[in-house]
């Protein structure tokens, strides 16, 4: 059962009840992220996260891990290019522990400047780790070359350059305007009642009054090219990728199959070539990364230096022929159930409700239901995958990131039109 209440100051209190569980997943939801940053304050977000568990006017950051590790429980947060979350996992006997904990995070936090002064040594670390990973930092790369001095291709951890211009002053401005000012959404899922939600936050955050925000914002433009960065490495890293869609855009449903087809699992057309049938790579798999008004659909391969040239070949052969192809009507099925299965099991877990229910408010402003999307999927014909395809995978619209001990010598000339 879903429960959803606005409160007179404007903030919404959604609840899904789920009587077979024991626990509760329960979150502050902020449409606030990298998105909102300008390229000089790079980073704040994700700087913000961390600083609401180093200390509140009544708590120290020791007590707040003790409140919570004391009941089994999770405390923990997030920030994305769009939104951020701060949020718990306890039994539900114990969800006025984790309400009175989120509250004093959300309303009490100190941003103290020795504790910030940690913390930036913490972030600077955190960078560092991320750009040991070729596998993660690819994406950055990508993001930034394909969305050049648009927010959606910075970075959500920041720059050294910018995380080191970070002090209490700033991150108290944005707190304040992206945070405290905005309109949050409470959200929980498992076993309660709406109305053991609505109560307390009633009387906690009823009295304050959010100005709430419109996000100025515009569509990033994208910007194909063919970017090299040579890093000594075991393995030569390549994403190529293009523009996707929003995450409200009418032909969702039917970009999520073309994914799962081209490379969305080990049956997937990628898998089955490039690491089954040729065993030129171990990972490789295609995603969507979608926003409120714009998307990517990318492809990532870790190979060798040696055959890089023969996967690029690969994928671009795969693609074509995905545009071409008229999809047997198994391939088709198997893609749907597969979709279709990935949704149903994390329906299992409480956290996946909640952010289920509160993506849904963020982006469509409902609750989207099981059987819509199920409708949805179903109502995808072959044709419009393959015309889809088709549209997408133009070669002067595809975009290649290359990280490795490799040179742009590399890339065969005239592999992609850009």
């Amino acid at each position: 059962m879903i429960g959803k209440t606005t409160l007179e100051n404007g903030i919404l209190v959604i609840t899904e009840e789920i009587p077979h569980v024991h626990s509760i997943s329960v979150g502050i939801w902020i449409k606030a992220g990298s998105r909102d940053e300008r390229r000089g304050e790079n980073g704040i977000s994700h700087f913000i996260e961390h600083m609401l568990f180093k200390g509140t006017k009544r708590r120290s950051a020791h007590q707040i891990a003790k409140e919570i590790d004391a009941v089994g429980g999770v405390l923990n947060a997030f920030t994305s290019k769009e939104y951020s979350s701060f949020y718990a996992k306890i039994l539900a006997e114990h969800l006025p522990l984790a309400l009175d904990l989120l509250f004093d995070l959300f309303l009490n936090s100190l941003f103290s400047a020795e504790e910030i002064e940690k913390e930036r040594q913490v972030i600077v670390q955190e960078i560092n780790m991320i750009e040991d990973t070729p596998d993660e930092y690819i994406h950055d790369l990508f993001s930034q070359s394909f969305w050049p001095r648009h927010p959606l291709g910075f970075p959500i951890f920041g720059r050294l350059e910018t995380i080191s211009r970070m002090n209490r002053t700033k991150l108290m401005e944005f707190f304040h305007q992206h945070y405290l000012d905005a309109l949050p959404i409470i959200v929980a899922a498992g076993n309660l009642k709406h109305e053991s939600l609505l109560r307390p936050v009633q009387e906690t955050l009823g009295r304050i009054k959010p100005r709430g925000k419109k996000r100025k914002t515009s569509p990033p433009c994208p910007h194909p090219h063919i970017l090299v960065k040579n890093k000594k490495l075991e393995q030569v890293h390549l994403l190529l990728g293009t523009q996707g869609p929003s995450a409200i855009h009418p032909q969702r449903y039917a970009f999520s199959l073309l994914n799962t087809i081209l490379g969305g699992g080990m049956s997937s057309r990628l898998f089955q070539e490039i690491r089954e049938k040729r065993g030129l790579a171990y990972s490789v798999y295609s995603f969507l990364s979608s926003f409120m008004d714009s998307g990517m659909l990318g492809v990532y391969v870790g190979t060798g230096d040696s055959t890089l040239s023969r996967v690029l070949q690969l994928i671009l052969r795969e693609m074509k022929k995905l545009a071409g192809d008229s999809l047997r009507p198994k391939e088709l099925r198997a893609a749907k159930e597969q979709l279709k299965g990935n949704l149903l099991l994390s329906l299992e877990s409480v956290e996946s409700r909640m952010g289920r229910l509160a993506k849904n408010e963020l982006y469509f402003n409902r609750f989207v239901s099981t059987e819509e999307i199920i409708e949805g999927i179903e109502k995808v014909r072959a044709e419009e995958i393959c015309a889809l395809a088709h549209k997408t995978f133009q070669s002067d619209s595809l975009s290649l990131t290359v990280l490795g001990h490799v040179t742009e010598k590399a890339i065969p000339k005239g592999l992609l039109a850009t």
